[in-house]
């Protein structure tokens, strides 16, 4: 945030927007077809915090809440994915989410706890992440119309890995 006015060089802030874009893409591609749960989480960890980025260089006071707010969700979600998926691990010797799935209803709390920490991540309405995704919607459109375009793009490959 300290060095977002290098970022003022039209030139530098498009390759720079330019260069997250592809990165954020590719990370979220990426995702869709992880089947090791604690890659995805990782990967999608990933996916969040390169947001960041176009955050700062919209350049807003809107912007900066909304990269407040990706941090924050992320700081208290990552972790408890972490340790679940540890947790996980420990009763099953196994990270692979094909395999969890059917195993996952011998342990209804530890599948009610996967849950809520889905639902934590989940950028759908009821959910607190719902927010941190319209104030970036919002700030990706005070850059340019075509990237606020690639960012429904981006949300629709989250939820596509969410989903898994």
């Amino acid at each position: 945030m300290r060095f977002a006015h290098i970022c003022d060089y039209p030139s530098l802030r498009s390759f720079t927007v330019a260069y997250f874009i592809l990165r954020t893409l590719f990370v979220t591609l990426t995702c869709c077809f992880q089947s090791d749960f604690k890659r995805l989480i990782a990967y999608s960890s990933v996916s969040h915090i390169i947001t960041i980025p176009f955050l700062i260089l919209a350049n807003s006071q809107l912007a900066l809440k909304s990269a407040l707010l990706v941090m924050l969700f992320h700081g208290l979600s990552s972790p408890a994915l972490f340790v679940l998926v540890r947790v996980v691990y420990s009763l099953f010797q196994t990270r692979q989410l094909v395999r969890t799935r059917g195993i996952l209803t011998l342990r209804p709390l530890l599948s009610l706890f996967l849950v809520l920490a889905f639902f934590f991540t989940l950028s759908a309405p009821p959910f607190p992440s719902f927010i941190r995704e319209v104030f970036f919607m919002a700030s990706s459109l005070l850059l340019s119309k075509s990237i606020a375009l690639m960012f429904i793009f981006y949300a629709f490959l989250s939820l596509l890995y969410n989903l898994n």
